[in-house]
């Protein structure tokens, strides 16, 4: 399929590799809507694996350079020179591209208060100082994101190193590419998953290689956030899995986690160690995928 140095590039940015694809054009994504209406609305094929349209490539991290900025920097400079059907650094046109970053890549909060009136400097002067009390970060040494709930009685904030957002930014300036959005994974996975919640007092769980992130939902809001850092073998345990997300749960609420729905999202898990500790479990298919984390994380810029 041949490509114009114009294309728009989805960049999935991990702990030890990266994932770089071209995102599809207008048509190209309505006749993938097409596909799942006629698969009844469902998305597995859609997340378990990416459509046969979207050209990528996977690029691996050098073991030495694994969870280090450098590491991420140097990988993403051979994303951009990797991507698929352009001329990398030898084009004259500048590209754009989307980019969404691993969660091990920065911290999360929930926010709460009335942010209704505020502006957008000002909620994250407040982030700031969340931060930097909470994990001891210096307020200039990190760039925040926030995303305002619905009714503004909440947001949920995100910091990343200034040093990496930065870095980003200069390796992809070098490859005559602009940064058209910088994400995390974890709010665009809140995002596709706030419709599929209910009412009822809930609880997202979305796991990673690297951690497991839990939100606290009642009644459709974002109520409190917790992370456990994993490592191999705790992915691989899926009763681990379910222990600490009970143990997070306990941390959230004095409800019984016999009356707590979990919505389960992130690596494609064998829900039923989660099904014997709490009510009902549901499996997000719009959040989850067997595909490695670059792939997932490019998924979301697609």
């Amino acid at each position: 399929m041949s490509r114009s140095s114009n294309d728009v590039l989805a960049i999935g940015l991990g702990t030890c590799a990266a994932a770089v694809g071209v995102r599809p054009t207008r048509l190209q994504y309505l006749l993938r809507l097409a596909q799942r209406v006629r698969q009844g609305g469902k998305a597995v094929a859609a997340q378990s694996s990416l459509p046969p349209v979207i050209e990528h490539a996977s690029i691996a991290m050098v073991e030495a350079q694994h969870f280090s900025e450098q590491g991420a920097l140097d990988v993403l400079g051979q994303a951009l020179a990797q991507a698929p059907g352009v001329s990398g650094r030898a084009t004259k046109s500048r590209r754009r591209a989307f980019i969404v970053l691993d969660d091990f890549w920065a911290n999360h909060g929930i926010l709460r208060g009335d942010f209704r009136t505020m502006r957008t400097r000002e909620v994250e002067d407040i982030a700031r100082s969340y931060f930097a009390e909470t994990f001891g970060m210096d307020g200039d040494a990190i760039v925040i994101r926030t995303v305002m709930q619905r009714g503004g009685r909440a947001v949920f904030a995100s910091a990343l190193s200034r040093s990496l957002h930065d870095g980003i930014r200069d390796v992809s300036a070098a490859a005559r590419v602009e940064v058209q959005s910088l994400m995390l994974g974890l709010p665009q996975a809140m995002n596709r998953a706030r419709h599929s919640v209910d009412g009822s007092a809930s609880m997202l769980v979305v796991v990673a290689e690297t951690a497991l992130h839990a939100v606290w939902i009642d009644h459709k809001r974002w109520v409190a956030y917790g992370a456990h850092r994993l490592f191999a073998d705790d992915v691989a345990d899926t009763s681990r899995l379910a222990a600490i997300a009970e143990q997070v749960f306990e941390r959230f609420s004095n409800a019984r986690r016999e009356d707590c729905t979990i919505y389960l999202g992130g690596i494609d898990l064998d829900p039923s160690a989660f099904e014997q500790r709490f009510a009902t479990v549901r499996r997000l298919q719009e959040i989850m995928s067997s595909a490695s984390a670059p792939l997932r994380l490019m998924g979301f810029a697609l």
